[in-house]
C-alpha cells in the first residue's frame, strides 16, 4: 500500500542573512497504519539551483501516524545576481519508485541581495601605521616634558556604580477562549471558524471553557497578536485538548516554528497537562502567535483543534509583566 505522505513547510519563507544563507524546516507526516521509510528532497523553482540546498538526514523511518522534521539549509553563491525564487519539499517512500509515492509541499519563497565586494585593506593598514607613529610621538613628548616632575598617583576611591533596575520574571497565562474575539483566521473552507466551547465530555477545562478551532483543511491558521516593549527570550507552554476529530498542529511566532508537531488525535476526548512547546527570542514590537493545521491521523474524523490555556514565561532575559500586552483586533477572515 502506498503511503500518502503529507509535506508542510514550517515557515512561510526562507529568511536569508547578510551572507545570503538561511535554513527552514519541513514536517513530513505518515498518516498510514504502517511504518515506512521516507526520503526527503527539495525541488528548486526557476532561478535557483539544487546545489544551493542541503538536507540534514534526508532518509528517516516514520511510524504510523507520526511526523518527522527535515532541516533544509540554503546558501546562494556569492556573485549571483539578486533575484527571487522558490522551492518545494518532496517526500517519497524509499522502497517504491518516487513517481508512485511522491508528495510535495506548497512553494516557499526566498529572495537574495547582492553581496558587497570586500573593501581593500591597504587604507586601513596605512591608517593603523600612522596611528602607531602618532601615539609613539605623543608618548615620547609626554615622557620628555614630565621629566623631573613629581609622580601623581591615581585615586583609589571606588567609582560609584549604578544600581541594577529590578525586573520581575514574567508568568503570563491566557485562558485561550478569551482570545477568540481578537483571533484572525486564514481559511480555505467557508465553514472554518473559531468559537468558545463550554465544558463537555465528562471533564472541565480551566475557566470551564476552551478555544475551539473548527478548521477543515491543512494550512488553515488561527493567529493572535501581542506586543513587548523589550527584547526578551520567552518560553511558550500550552494546555491542549485531543479528540477523535482533531488534527496535528504546530505553533509559530512571526512565521518561525516554535517546538514540534502536536498530535491531536485520540480515540476519545482528553486534556493534556501543561506542555512546554519551545522558546523564542523577540525584539521589542508587535508579534504574531499562530496555530497552524499541518495534517491529521488517518483515523481522525476532522481537522479541529482545542486550546485550554496559553502560558508565556520569560527565560534568561526577564521583562516586566506589563511589557507584554495582547492587542485586540477585529477578526479577519482571509479568503
Amino acid at each position: 500500500m502506498t503511503t500518502e505522505w503529507a509535506v508542510v513547510p514550517l515557515a512561510e519563507q526562507f529568511t536569508l542573512n547578510a551572507e545570503n544563507a538561511g535554513e527552514l524546516k519541513f514536517s513530513v507526516t505518515n498518516p498510514g497504519a504502517a511504518a515506512d521509510t521516507v526520503v526527503f528532497d527539495v525541488i528548486p523553482g526557476d532561478g535557483a539551483q539544487r546545489d544551493w540546498f542541503s538536507v540534514a538526514e534526508p532518509q528517516r523511518r516514520v511510524g504510523p501516524n507520526e511526523s518527522v522534521e527535515f532541516l533544509v539549509k540554503l546558501k546562494v553563491p556569492a556573485g549571483t545576481a539578486p533575484a527571487r525564487a522558490d522551492v518545494v519539499g518532496l517526500a517519497y517512500s524509499a522502497n517504491t519508485a518516487p513517481e508512485e509515492s511522491s508528495r510535495t509541499s506548497g512553494r516557499v519563497a526566498f529572495e537574495w541581495k547582492p553581496k558587497e565586494k570586500p573593501k581593500p585593506m591597504w587604507p586601513w593598514i596605512a591608517a593603523a601605521v600612522a596611528l602607531v607613529l602618532l601615539v609613539g610621538s605623543i608618548v615620547t613628548w609626554l615622557i620628555v616634558s614630565n621629566k623631573g616632575k613629581p609622580e601623581v598617583l591615581p585615586s583609589t576611591s571606588p567609582s560609584p556604580s549604578a544600581s541594577p533596575t529590578p525586573v520581575t520574571p514574567i508568568n503570563l497565562t491566557w485562558e485561550a477562549e478569551s482570545l477568540v474575539p481578537s483571533a484572525q483566521l486564514f481559511r480555505k473552507n467557508a465553514t472554518t471558524a473559531v468559537v468558545v466551547q463550554d465544558n463537555c465530555c465528562g471533564f472541565a477545562w480551566s475557566g470551564n471553557r476552551q478555544l475551539w478551532f473548527q478548521a477543515h483543511a491543512v494550512d488553515e491558521t488561527l493567529s493572535v497578536t501581542f506586543q513587548t516593549d523589550h527584547e526578551a527570550t520567552l518560553a511558550l507552554r500550552t494546555v491542549r485538548t485531543t479528540s477523535f476529530d482533531y488534527a496535528d498542529t504546530v505553533w509559530t511566532v512571526d512565521g518561525q516554528l516554535v517546538g514540534g508537531t502536536f498530535a491531536g488525535y485520540t480515540a476519545d476526548v482528553r486534556k493534556t497537562g501543561l506542555l512546554t512547546v519551545g522558546s523564542f527570542k523577540l525584539a521589542a514590537g508587535n508579534h504574531t502567535l499562530t496555530l497552524r493545521i499541518v495534517g491529521k491521523n488517518a483515523a481522525s474524523g476532522g481537522y479541529f483543534a482545542g486550546v485550554d490555556q496559553i502560558v508565556i514565561t520569560s527565560s534568561g532575559i526577564f521583562i516586566n509583566p506589563g511589557d507584554l500586552v495582547l492587542i485586540t483586533k477585529i477578526p479577519l477572515l482571509k479568503p
